[in-house]
């Protein structure tokens, strides 16, 4: 009988997720928690909006009374050492304002749920502009998609890095942004990822190629990407290293994903066969 390892010290990495439920496992809390479990870190969870989705689509969702997302965050927050945020879907303007004054004390990775991967728009247009007003300026690192990206740019977008590099001026306190290649030049074969590093008066740049996989089967993916980059930072990896293993180990999971068929529509990640070495 196999015994399972202790950990080596008292230590242990721990992400708290602000996020969305997504009833089919592909995304939201059950993606980062997946994720968290993957990669070695201890994951817990404030839900912020219960959704009616699956593989195909979104076809509603509630948000949690802000109130009730407010005594979740202060009961872990007064019983667990949390190392890292992760931020997901924030459905209105009342929970971005209500988790803001808590950002202030972590670093925090936001991934700004706007758009699915699929298409399907998840928060309306004040929830946006609460989410550029509150929670973008007390962010570390934010993780948008190129829909993302465009609304949050607000403008035509000719240059992804000049797009990347005016989100790190605009908001003072961003150490970094991450500019994900999945939804430009599709017919390409390969997906360049960036991480935009604010390094002194300087920019540093960590450049990531990896195969493009044609598959439909990318349900989570967002937010797989951003809770592995948040969980890599929490095991003390350096910012460029813990993209770059993040993004190595979306790339994977997509790969052993990309023939399999659990639902109708995009389907989600397998992290339970990961085996990539975290």
């Amino acid at each position: 009988m196999s015994t399972l390892k202790k950990p080596s010290n008292n230590f242990v990495p721990t992400v708290l997720t602000i996020a969305g439920s997504d009833p089919s496992g592909g995304a939201g809390i059950q993606a980062d928690l997946k994720t968290f479990t993957a990669v070695g870190v201890y994951g817990a969870s404030i839900i912020t909006a219960l959704t009616a989705q699956n593989t195909q689509t979104v076809t509603a969702a509630m948000s949690i009374p802000a109130d009730f997302v407010k005594q979740q965050l202060d009961a872990v927050l007064s019983d667990i050492r949390v190392d890292i945020i992760k931020l997901g879907m924030l459905p209105n303007a009342d929970i971005c304002e209500t988790i803001a004054p808590y950002l202030k004390d972590y670093p925090v990775v936001c991934d700004p749920v706007i758009i699915s991967t699929s298409g399907c728009s998840l928060i309306d247009d004040p929830a946006v502009a609460a989410l550029t007003a509150h929670i973008i300026p007390r962010s570390t690192y934010i993780t948008p998609n190129y829909d993302e990206l465009k609304i949050l740019y607000g403008k035509e977008i000719k240059n992804i890095k000049s797009a990347g590099l005016d989100l790190l001026k605009r908001f003072d306190k961003l150490a970094g942004i991450v500019l994900k290649g999945g939804h430009i030049d599709t017919d390409s074969q390969t997906v360049t990822d960036i991480l935009l590093l604010k390094d002194g008066s300087s920019i540093r740049e960590t450049v990531e190629n990896n195969p493009r996989y044609h598959t439909k089967n990318t349900h989570g993916t967002g937010c797989t990407f951003a809770s592995a980059f948040a969980a890599f930072l929490a095991r003390k990896l350096p910012p460029p290293a813990a993209f770059s293993k993040a993004v190595a180990f979306t790339s994977h999971l997509i790969d052993i994903s990309k023939d399999t068929s659990i639902g109708k529509g995009n389907g989600p990640l397998l992290h339970h066969q990961n085996d990539v070495s975290c």
